[in-house]
């Protein structure tokens, strides 16, 4: 039950979006993947996540899966999901298109996973996180859902 894991989440106030793993330590020239995730959220049908990391010590390595938020809850065709890298900044894109079918999703659930590789250790330690008001969630009819809490990914480069 001590899960070193949950222990961020437990101080979140959803809905919040976090990263999984939240402490990644590497060293230079390691990769890794970090899960985007959304915690406890009703009735989303879009989601923008916008990323920023430290290009000057991280590469984002041009690869990004969708994660089961949306995919899970959908019968018929997959949602609508793509992403863009552009400077220090990584923009994810998920969201329903407006059908007859069921155009919403609940819970907590990942929306993608990134994969990075640290190039140098110039910077130290550092934290990748989400950038506000960027970071959105919207119902399907595109009302503004509040995020409460934004996690934090701390990279430790050994």
């Amino acid at each position: 039950m001590d899960n070193w894991i949950d222990v961020p989440l437990q101080e979140m106030e959803p809905p919040a979006v976090f990263f999984n793993p939240h402490e990644i330590n590497v060293s230079v020239g390691d990769t890794f993947a970090l899960n985007l995730y959304v915690l406890q959220v009703e009735n989303v049908a879009g989601v923008h996540l916008k990323v920023h990391y430290m290009r000057e010590s991280l590469q984002f390595l041009d690869s990004v899966e969708v994660g089961e938020l949306f995919i899970d809850a959908y019968d018929h065709d997959p949602p609508l999901f793509f992403w863009d890298a552009t400077g220090s900044y990584l923009d994810i894109y998920s969201f329903y298109l407006a059908t007859d079918e069921r155009t919403y999703s609940s819970g907590t659930a990942s929306i993608a996973t990134a994969y990075f590789k640290v190039k140098n250790a110039e910077s130290g330690d550092m934290d990748i996180i989400y950038k506000r008001p960027e970071t959105r969630m919207v119902t399907p009819d595109n009302q503004p859902i509040t995020i409460k809490t934004y996690g934090i990914a701390k990279i430790n480069v050994n």
